[in-house]
């Protein structure tokens, strides 16, 4: 693992927090590329929004994958709270990073006077593509790791008595994947024209994901009926994701 990019004298630079960069930087470049090329009835936020909204979103997203993260390790920042802010070295809950900048680009959104569902169909590929760059960056850092495994794809990290599961790349993977279908949704009229569709299409996509991915994870704690946290909020976002899927219209807009 590299989880330190580079020392510069008394600076360092985590890979974790570079990564996060390039996350954002690339998924918000590409959305506006793609907010340009699109014909102007389908515009629901311009390129020149989406910087703004996508830079509020990022705080908001971090603030609570943080939140969470903190919340879920409590006892460890107890002894240690000056770690609460040190992002850089890793340590965001993804869900509650989703529901964090969804929050803030809500706020956002009503100030503009914009139809927020439509402005998540537009968006929603990129969270993905993002997100699978973020996960590239967990591999790197050392966290998030997989169970202990045998298999020829086995990665030794640091603390770890034996190679486990590379479960980062693996769900990085995935979401690559889940990021080009939500792109190739994304042109298809009977997608387009009901707002919170592709949303709703990205939930129950994602849910289904992270619900299987925790099975192979080896630093997640069993809370409830053999399941973990993300498993049972995983199990919440399917039947909400089939109701934007399912429900919405063009009035709805």
């Amino acid at each position: 693992m590299h989880p330190v990019l580079l020392q510069l004298g008394p600076v360092t630079i985590y890979t974790y927090g570079v990564m996060l960069a390039i996350a954002f930087t690339v998924s918000t470049w590409l959305a506006a590329r793609a907010a340009r090329r699109m014909p102007p009835e389908r515009v629901a936020i311009t390129a020149g929004q989406l910087w703004d909204f996508s830079s509020v979103a990022l705080l908001g997203g971090i603030a609570g994958g943080r939140l969470s993260y903190v919340l879920l390790h409590w006892e460890w920042f107890l002894d240690s709270p000056q770690d609460i802010i040190a992002i850089w070295r890793g340590g965001l809950v993804w869900y509650g990073g989703f529901l964090g900048g969804v929050l803030a680009g809500w706020l956002y959104v009503r100030t503009k006077r914009l139809v927020f569902l439509r402005v998540l169909d537009q968006l929603i590929p990129f969270v993905s593509l993002g997100h699978a760059i973020g996960r590239v960056g967990c591999f790197l850092n050392g966290c998030c790791y997989g169970k202990l495994t045998d298999a020829w794809y086995g990665v030794v990290f640091p603390g770890q008595p034996a190679p486990v599961m590379p479960t980062q790349l693996i769900e990085a993977a995935g979401l690559f994947l889940l990021y080009g279908v939500l792109r190739r949704a994304s042109t298809r009229p009977a997608i387009v024209s009901r707002p919170g569709r592709l949303l709703g299409t990205y939930l129950i996509a994602y849910a289904g994901l992270r619900f299987a991915m925790e099975f192979l994870r080896g630093d997640q704690a069993v809370l409830w009926a053999g399941l973990t946290l993300q498993q049972l909020i995983s199990l919440v976002m399917v039947p909400v994701g089939l109701w934007l899927a399912a429900t919405r219209s063009v009035s709805d807009t």
